[in-house]
């Protein structure tokens, strides 16, 4: 099982670990001139060697691939149909593995289907609600609650809808966190949007 500090962190204090949509390539989004869509992909390419050694090392997985230019949207959708089934926490790891160590196209409705069946979600409706967008409006409120928040990029921890903790953070930090908020030692955090 793919854990992440967070689920760690749960382990020991009394939160609530919810996965928001968001999008890095969004189908109708900006786009990019060629020169900086290429600069950005050589910078991806370059911290490729420590993303996947930090994943290796505080998390135990085996990161292999990094398929390009994925549209991740109608999986954002399908996570938001499996939780309402209570299998989001199965339906996020299979996705973080098919992306990361399987190496498949989850942009693609059939093979996404196929992951989220393997979850054990029904694959016909699972397929009929992405079809049909039931999802589409909760996806789009996670991302306009991003926007807001002003995130760039993925992975952010939000804590109590104030504290923005970008990237994948250690335990020792996040428990720092939290600690500090519990004493009262954090009294503003960056991620307010009002």
């Amino acid at each position: 099982m793919i854990k992440s500090s967070l689920d760690d962190l749960a382990q020991t204090e009394d939160i609530e670990v919810i996965w928001k949509s968001f999008e890095l390539r969004p189908k109708d989004g900006p786009q990019w001139p060629p020169d900086q869509e290429q600069a950005y992909k050589a910078r991806v390419e370059a911290a490729w060697p420590q993303t996947r050694q930090t994943a290796q090392e505080r998390f135990g997985v085996e990161m292999n691939h990094h398929r390009w230019g994925v549209n991740s949207r109608l999986a954002l959708e399908g996570a938001k149909f499996a939780e309402a089934r209570g299998l989001g926490a199965a339906y996020h790891e299979r996705m973080f593995r098919a992306h990361f160590v399987d190496d498949k196209d989850f942009g693609n409705l059939e093979v996404l289907a196929d992951l989220a069946a393997e979850v054990a979600l029904d694959r016909a409706e699972f397929i009929g609600a992405i079809e049909t967008g039931d999802y589409a409006a909760a996806v789009d409120a996670d991302v306009a609650q991003a926007r807001a928040y002003g995130l760039t990029g993925v992975p952010a921890t939000i804590i109590e809808e104030k504290y923005l903790l970008p990237g994948a953070q250690p335990l020792a930090f996040l428990q720092q966190v939290v600690d500090k908020i519990k004493s009262g030692d954090i009294q503003q955090g960056p991620a307010d949007a009002d």
